[in-house]
């Protein structure tokens, strides 16, 4: 016998597989439901410390935390249909990508044992600590089942709002995508061995972190010193790359967006500032 709490998973795809898997490897009773019977079959009989259910009700019953990992945000809503009151005095972890404003509307229908969440690490890392995951939603909900959410990777709570997950999922997904847009340029640059550069960038992060804190600081407190040099600076460093780029052959799609953004914040009266104030702009 196990003192863990006991979850659902429905919905077994890419996602909700190997949520599956870790729930059940941390030895919470795990029981999941998928609409292809055929996909939940192969997963039981890979992992047979999952139990199969032939309904989401009946995945529901057999748990006090409901797991949705469907395809999209009409699954998920057709789910809470068919499930009606059996969700009542459960929490519902809903792990479907959708907008803030949608994912306050499944929220409305569940009411406060209603979390939100957001798989940052894809489907890989899930069940180790290196995978993390956000949730908004209820912190008194959050706090209960954290120990449950624990087993799937780091669980970060970002706010009471049920939306927070989703908007800070995409906040994140900027910040990554900026940071590839920049690497793919900058790959594009060197040239080969692109391998020998990726080490010299990752032995360069320490320090784009420490700006980056720097930088959270001065957003905060409204004060931009331009210690590091000025946005108008700036505007001619990022001339200069998109002039390397031309001459080399490199499309300057990525310094243009920069070199965009940085002259509007000159427009505004910013060129003096430092590099933090174009948070100003983008505001």
């Amino acid at each position: 016998m196990t003192d863990l709490e006991p979850v659902a998973v429905l919905g077994t795809g890419a996602l909700g597989s190997v949520v599956a898997r870790a729930l059940a490897a941390a030895g919470h009773p795990t029981t999941a439901w998928n609409r292809t019977p055929a996909r939940l079959a192969d997963l039981v009989a890979a992992e047979p410390a999952i139990r199969a259910a032939g309904t989401p009700a009946e995945a529901a019953t057999a748990a006090t935390v409901v797991v949705l990992a469907v395809a999209d945000d009409d699954a998920a809503h057709h789910l809470l249909d068919v499930l009606g009151g059996t969700i009542a005095g459960r929490t519902v972890v809903n792990l479907v990508s959708t907008t803030p404003e949608s994912t306050r509307v499944l929220a409305a229908r569940v009411g406060s044992g209603y979390l939100d969440g957001a798989a940052m690490s894809g489907t890989r890392l899930v069940g180790d600590p290196a995978a993390l995951f956000l949730y908004g939603g209820d912190p008194g909900t959050f706090a209960a089942v954290e120990p449950v959410l624990r087993a799937l990777g780091t669980a970060q709570h970002v706010g009471a709002d049920p939306g927070a997950a989703s908007l800070w999922d995409t906040a994140l997904l900027a910040v990554i995508l900026g940071a590839l847009a920049g690497f793919h340029h900058g790959a594009a640059l060197v040239g080969a061995p692109v391998a020998r550069f990726a080490e010299v960038v990752l032995g360069h992060l320490p320090f784009v972190a420490d700006v980056l804190g720097q930088h959270a600081g001065q957003i905060d407190a409204g004060r931009y010193p331009a210690d590091d040099g000025s946005v108008a600076v700036f505007v001619g460093a990022v001339e200069q790359l998109a002039a390397a780029s031309v001459a080399r052959g490199v499309a300057t799609d990525v310094p243009d967006a920069l070199l965009a953004v940085l002259q509007r914040a000159v427009a505004a009266g910013h060129g003096d500032a430092g590099l933090g104030s174009v948070a100003e702009v983008l505001r």
